[in-house]
């Protein structure tokens, strides 16, 4: 039985040299059929789009997500955009097509003048490059320091893609070429020229592209205005009064708040403890008269989102507490409270009048009996009276916490059409 077992294992192990040999190879072979051999090499760059991938291009913006196609592109192991690796997943890299994402940070001509312009593929059995320009998107502006900036005054536009600028066109067609930016194309500033009485959208002319303000500069004095303050034979300004006498504090002292045309409202009170709704007291309130010349009755259909309210506050102290209630007519209501998630719970524009816009849409009813919490204005019949009056005014009141100063001042109220 023994020598029966021992025969048959050396009959086995004489079979297993024979097939090893044989194993080998179609092991090698196998292999072979698995590596990647050849030179990578990208034929087109589309969308992902199935119904776009027939359009190839050339350039995209960070951020795109893109079909590479080409040969031999299997086994990749780094794809860089004008030098900047991207993650890729493995799975979605086959023989003959990638699907990646253009970084949001890879290098640009605003970034780096002398950018390559290729998309480089290192795989395990050689590399190549691709001509693609990764673009700049076009310019944005989000905030302009102060629209109604005096001349010789620093006006700061703050957006995203302020890059490779040929020129900022203010009111009057008054071209302006200098100005500075930042490295991160998030601000330009400029000194002001004297602009007269035009009054105007900014413009900025980039090389991707341009863009203009959402309201007009130097804009103080014209029919959008529900008040500058400033009343009939004083200096300053054309008069658009539109104030009702009591309130808040109405000066034209150009040394307590410079920087402004005319008369403004200084707010200045204090020790006004929490759940405190007196608004009437104190000066804590700015009160208009009814506007009747201001729009007809056409707008009443128009959308709120389409309009914004504009005015120039400026700060004495860092604003910590309370709310100033912004009102139209008696329904809807706006809460600023700018120090409300801002550094330290302050807001400060540090002794400068600087533009504050809200979106009319943002102006809300009362929820639980507090003014400004329920639903958004949906058209400009929600805001207005009858005929498109304007009621307009704003209440300052406290709730959680108290108010131990308080010394701001407003100027030049405005209505604009943003859209």
């Amino acid at each position: 039985m023994t020598h029966y077992i021992s025969a048959t294992i050396r009959k086995m192990k004489w079979i297993f040299f024979c097939i090893l040999p044989v194993a080998l190879s179609l092991f090698v072979a196998c292999s072979k059929d698995e590596s990647h051999t050849g030179v990578p090499i990208v034929s087109s760059v589309t969308l992902l789009d199935s119904t776009k991938q027939d359009s190839a291009f050339v350039r995209a913006l960070p951020g795109t997500l893109i079909l590479i196609t080409g040969q031999n592109l299997g086994g990749i192991t780094e794809v860089a955009f004008n030098g900047k690796s991207a993650y890729f997943n493995p799975t979605y890299n086959t023989d003959t097509r990638l699907i990646i994402t253009i970084p949001d940070n890879a290098p640009t001509e605003a970034t780096d003048p002398d950018v390559p312009n290729t998309i480089r593929i290192a795989t395990t059995h050689g590399e190549t490059s691709y001509s693609f320009v990764v673009d700049i998107p076009p310019p944005s502006i989000a905030v302009i320091s102060n629209e109604n900036a005096l001349p010789g005054d620093s006006l700061i536009i703050y957006g995203s893609s302020l890059w490779l600028i040929d020129k900022i066109t203010l009111p009057g067609g008054r071209d302006i070429t200098n100005f500075v930016g930042n490295e991160a194309g998030t601000r330009v500033g400029l000194i002001m020229p004297d602009l007269g009485t035009d009054t105007g959208r900014l413009v900025i002319h980039a090389k991707y592209g341009s863009t203009m303000s959402d309201g007009p500069l130097n804009d103080h004095e014209s029919g959008d205005v529900i008040s500058n303050l400033t009343n009939a034979g004083e200096t300053g300004e054309a008069p658009v009064f539109n104030w009702a006498w009591w309130g808040a504090n109405r000066t034209n002292d150009a040394t307590l708040y410079p920087g402004t045309r005319g008369s403004y409202l200084q707010n200045i009170f204090g020790g006004v403890g929490v759940n405190d709704p007196a608004w009437w007291n104190g000066g804590r309130s700015g009160n208009f008269s009814d506007i009747t010349t201001m729009f007809t009755a056409a707008i009443m259909t128009q959308q709120a989102s389409n309009y914004a309210l504009k005015f120039e506050i400026n700060t004495k102290e860092p604003w910590t507490a309370g709310i100033n209630v912004i009102r139209f007519g008696d329904n809807y209501a706006f809460r600023f409270m700018p120090w409300s998630g801002a550094a330290d719970n302050k807001f400060d524009t540090e002794d400068k009048w600087r533009t504050v816009t809200i979106n009319l849409a943002a102006f809300k009813t009362s929820a639980d009996g507090k003014e400004g919490t329920g639903a958004g204005a949906a058209t400009m019949g929600d805001l207005l009276k009858p005929g498109g009056v304007v009621a307009f005014g704003y209440r300052f009141i406290t709730e959680d916490a108290p108010v131990d100063v308080y010394n701001a001042a407003y100027d030049n109220f405005r209505i604009i059409k943003i859209k």
